[in-house]
């Protein structure tokens, strides 16, 4: 289970306004909100009135700095901290800022450290219930044991009743399938970079930017919906970043692709939460709950 920084922040007494998210596009990268009204000791940390918060989360790729440097090109003017739980592929000091945005960085450590004090001034008690993990401080790793490893899902049921189906006669089911962590180099126009990235082998292929776990593994109907033999992670894992310009400025999109000559990869089997219901004619359809696809037309 990841942690929710959100709710840690607020349990040490930091006060974040989530309204009026900056316009950015997707990635690992997510906003959690602005910080307003500090106390002293608050600012003794590093924190600084109206600074934009973020966060990585722990997702098992690492966070690569094409992925820091492309998201800065998106975020707004002023301060941003950035809180990384998941492993880092760079250091920090390697990270090139943009006119008028001051980023500050908080790895694992930092952010243990942030916890500590908290500790220590008596905000957060140690033997106290909260919903605050174990996994604040220690690592914890995915895919360890025996497989299949079950997926958390992020379903948007939203999806089936814009098809115009009948979400209420659906059922949830497991759909067998793979995930693919790919190491290999991106290539930019006249660079590249070294990438570590996840992709879910499930009725295609899904990069995706962050996994977590099921606890337990539902007792639920499997269905296989395929599986792709051929593994062009290129089609996936190749995209289009924005990069300065000789004036300065952002904007200019230009192609990364991803060299599948340089793939190396490790393969682990996982059940796909899902759900399945009947199509207006023969078939059946279902929805996967990771990748919100909706499959048609299912034999």
């Amino acid at each position: 289970m990841g942690l929710d920084v959100l709710a840690l922040l607020r349990r040490l007494g930091v006060s974040l306004d989530s309204g009026g998210s900056p316009l950015t596009g997707p990635g690992k990268i997510s906003w959690i909100g602005r910080i307003h009204d500090l106390t002293p000791s608050q600012m003794d940390r590093g924190l600084t009135e109206g600074i934009e918060v973020w966060t990585a989360g722990q997702g098992f790729a690492p966070l690569d700095l094409p992925s820091i440097e492309s998201w800065l090109f998106d975020v707004p003017r002023g301060e941003h901290l950035l809180i990384v739980e998941r492993i880092m592929s760079f250091n920090i000091d390697e990270v090139i800022g943009r006119d008028g945005r001051i980023l500050t960085i908080w790895d694992k450590e930092k952010l243990s450290a942030f916890i500590g004090y908290g500790v220590l001034d008596g905000e957060i008690k140690l033997l106290e219930d909260s919903n605050v993990e174990d996994e604040i401080i220690e690592e914890q790793g995915l895919f360890k044991g025996d497989g299949p490893f079950a997926l958390k899902p992020i379903t948007d049921f939203s999806i089936v009743e814009e098809a115009g189906l009948d979400l209420g006669q659906g059922r949830p089911i497991l759909l067998d399938g793979l995930i693919h962590v790919v190491k290999g180099k991106l290539k930019g126009p006249s660079q590249e970079h070294d990438v570590e990235e996840v992709v879910l082998n499930c009725g295609g292929l899904f990069k995706l930017h962050s996994v977590e776990l099921l606890e337990r593994v539902p007792m639920l109907n499997r269905v296989d919906i395929g599986t792709e033999d051929e593994l062009n992670f290129s089609d996936v894992l190749s995209e289009r970043r924005s990069e300065e310009t000789e004036e300065g400025r952002g904007g200019l999109l230009r192609w990364w692709r991803f060299d599948d000559d340089s793939a190396t990869y490790d393969t682990y089997n996982v059940l796909v939460p899902a759900h399945q219901g009947q199509e207006p004619g023969p078939g059946t359809w279902i929805l996967n709950g990771v990748t919100n696809l909706l499959h048609r037309n299912q034999r």
